[in-house]
């Protein structure tokens, strides 16, 4: 009896020992399992083995990371436009893949013509900022891929706003939301956006972006802050020709700090790309930093050095409206100019407004007999005082008396540079 029991006893703890080896083994092959590739430019060949985790630092602070329980043969590459992007991959599949992924910053630069359209959920729509689209090609259907990244600003996330992933394939008109989840990671008290595919086809080009998620009075509401804002600052800018801007900017008396620039104000203007730049801004006065990056295809860096000369030499200025700085043609600080640049007419109406400033309390009449013009001539120079909103009506008895709007942009900045 007693030898049974130093049997079992025996045979017990041999099957400790042996899960205590297993255990451990299993311990050490999930260390070994990950491994970090730094990558000098933005694109890489690899393989990833069964159960095997790989983190690629590229260029531009771009990070690619990649699980499998399967064998990959990776392909992978960035536009060098990307920067600071994270990223990760979680493929669950029996079969070994060959995926190539490419990156791009828009879908017109993987030569797609018409761009599909936006995804459409009940009453939310979707903007696209993340400015990094990946294209997947496999030559196996991948029975899951969750792709997950940090909702971090520093990989071009707002942590305050909504985002999901969405799919489009060429056989589709517009993009597809993907059920999307905010992951609480407690080890870092970071948040992480993730979403799940199956059953992606071979040889099927898919591609998936972040859209951000804007609900509809979140989009009225920026909207109405979009178009006060552009009547405060801009003053209903008028479109003019790139000819007639270039002569006023070459005509106009107005100081200019170069600070570290050298160049006179022809090389600012024969630069291909400041010109491009100025086309857009003279076209769509208010155009906001992200969108003149989609359609100009430079990259940030040269666009923000491009838009710190035009600002510098007073070709633009900008303005931040809500979450967006806009940029707009600049016609210094005189939001008649904006209005009138090419008319004639636009200095009596300067004139008229600053009468107003000078004397406020005055009517129609008087102002026109100041003048000497027609009542009509006045009444077309106040109202349009009154729609730029940079005057404002008093009743008194049947006058209408004329005060100036102290409140408005045009009065605060001009109170400012005097101070």
């Amino acid at each position: 009896m007693l030898k049974l029991k130093l049997r079992i006893k025996s045979i017990f703890s041999v099957l400790i020992l042996l899960l205590i080896f297993i255990n451990f083994s299993f311990l050490i092959s999930n260390v070994l399992s990950h491994r970090t590739e730094n990558i000098p430019g933005f694109s890489t060949q690899d393989q990833i083995y069964p159960n095997e985790s790989v983190k690629y630092i590229f260029s531009n602070n771009i990070i690619f990371e990649i699980s499998t329980d399967s064998f990959i043969d990776l392909e992978i590459q960035y536009e060098n436009r990307i920067e600071n992007r994270q990223t990760l991959f979680f493929i669950n599949n029996s079969n070994p893949i060959s995926l190539n992924i490419t990156s791009k910053v828009t879908m017109q630069s993987f030569g797609m013509a018409r761009p599909p359209q936006g995804p459409k959920k009940g009453d939310a729509q979707f903007q696209y900022r993340y400015d990094c689209i990946f294209q997947i090609n496999t030559n196996t259907t991948i029975e899951n891929m969750t792709i997950s990244s940090l909702k971090n600003s520093l990989y071009g996330f707002n942590p305050s706003n909504s985002y999901s992933l969405a799919l489009y394939e060429p056989s589709q008109e517009s993009w597809e939301v993907i059920s999307t989840i905010e992951q609480l990671n407690e080890s870092n008290s970071e948040y992480s956006l993730e979403g799940s595919l199956i059953n992606l086809q071979a040889d099927t080009e898919y591609y998936i972006t972040f859209f951000e998620i804007i609900e509809v009075f979140d989009n009225w509401f920026w909207v109405i802050i979009l178009i006060v804002g552009a009547i405060g600052i801009a003053s209903l800018a008028i479109l003019i020709s790139k000819k007639d801007y270039f002569q006023y900017l070459k005509t106009r008396t107005i100081p200019i700090e170069k600070g570290a620039h050298r160049l006179s104000l022809k090389d600012v203007l024969e630069n291909e790309n400041r010109n491009k730049i100025i086309d857009l801004i003279l076209n769509e006065p208010g155009i906001h930093f992200n969108e003149l990056l989609r359609k100009i295809e430079i990259a940030a860096g040269n666009l923000v050095w491009h838009l710190d000369i035009l600002e510098t030499y007073k070709v633009i200025g900008k303005k931040r409206i809500g979450n967006f700085i806009a940029y707009f043609p600049y016609y210094q600080k005189n939001p008649i100019s904006n209005l009138d640049l090419q008319l004639s007419k636009s200095k009596l109406t300067l004139e008229v407004l600053q009468l107003i400033e000078k004397e406020p309390g005055l009517w129609n009449s008087i102002i026109t007999k100041r003048f000497k013009v027609d009542h009509k001539t006045i009444q077309y120079h106040v109202k349009k005082l009154l729609d730029l909103n940079l005057v404002h009506f008093k009743s008194e008895g049947r006058k209408k008396k004329i005060f100036p709007n102290l409140d408005s942009d045009y009065f605060i900045d001009k109170k400012e540079d005097s101070s």
